[in-house]
């Protein structure tokens, strides 16, 4: 088999009718370029080249052979340009998989921002709270919440993330305020289920440690807005990120407890397939993402004390 470097050497020699000055221009020996033409050679098992002391130039076949490796390395150029375009210039398509509730309370209102930016790329939102498999489901980015679990998969934390227990103040007025994490077995905790979910346990920072408490309750589902919408009808309680509730939170339709307890070093982050460079649509929208999160009003709410004073 003989490469893209061997066409090259083989273009050169014709172009400039020697080996010495083929050499020159590819600052190699004229023994090198002597022997990548042999090598080409044998593998046709063919005369490429007419040698004489004064000058080289092609066969019949060589000049077949010279005219198809001209068409070959200008394609090589053409792809290399543009997969260099593709790596500078966002284009394509660009597949993003969010949260529900963020995606469409936080991320989803502001993709105008984006899309107006960035015509070339053809954007897919899917939004769900199952955890997609990026690379198997062809994913370019997946924006998660919480504690990511190792992987090879590329992280970029995009903000600080807090998740709270909360319901409303007509619950809290019927069912009480739990005190401490094992108080919820007292009460009606609505559970978010999918395939591989773990929500029937939440999560609680206790002496520095974060601990597991089994919750349970009379109905689960496997949308956040559906889950959001039962807690706003008192149906019990919900743990969720500030990032899904803060305008329930802003209103006062949502009062947080267990304040001393929530755990308070999550983020939310962006997820990628292992790739560098990564390619400019995903950069730019990372970007967009980061700039989003920094200067979104909700941002406030991942400060403990400002939930805690709303409360």
């Amino acid at each position: 088999m003989y490469s893209i470097s061997d066409m090259q050497v083989f273009v050169h020699v014709v172009e400039n009718k020697g080996f010495s000055s083929a050499g020159r221009k590819l600052r190699m020996t004229t023994a090198v370029v002597s022997s990548r033409i042999i090598r080409l050679e044998n593998k046709f098992n063919l005369r490429l080249l007419h040698r004489t002391t004064r000058s080289v130039r092609p066969t019949e076949e060589g000049l077949i052979f010279y005219e198809s490796c001209k068409k070959i390395l200008d394609e090589v150029k053409n792809t290399d340009i543009i997969l260099e375009e593709m790596r500078e210039h966002p284009t394509g398509s660009l597949s993003v998989s969010v949260p529900v509730a963020i995606g469409r309370h936080v991320i989803g209102p502001a993709l105008d921002g984006f899309t107006n930016k960035h015509s070339d790329i053809n954007l897919r939102f899917q939004a769900t709270d199952r955890l997609v498999d990026l690379i198997g489901e062809d994913f370019d980015i997946a924006v998660r919440k919480g504690d990511p679990e190792s992987s090879s998969l590329i992280k970029k934390t995009l903000v600080k993330d807090l998740r709270i227990v909360c319901g409303t103040p007509a619950y809290f007025e019927k069912h009480g305020i739990p005190k401490k994490p094992s108080d919820l077995m007292q009460h009606n905790c609505l559970l978010l289920r999918f395939p591989g979910s773990r929500r029937y346990s939440w999560q609680f920072k206790e002496d520095d440690n974060i601990v597991s408490h089994r919750v349970s309750g009379n109905i689960d589902t496997n949308s956040s807005d559906i889950l959001i919408d039962w807690a706003l009808e008192g149906r019990g309680l919900i743990s969720k990120s500030v990032w899904d509730v803060h305008k329930q939170l802003e209103s006062g339709e949502f009062v947080g407890v267990l304040h001393d307890y929530w755990p308070d070093d999550l983020d939310v982050f962006a997820l990628m397939p292992p790739r560098t460079p990564q390619p400019a649509k995903v950069r730019y929208f990372l970007d967009f993402l980061s700039d989003l999160f920094k200067n979104h009003p909700a941002r406030r709410f991942t400060d403990p004390a400002e939930v805690a004073r709303l409360s």
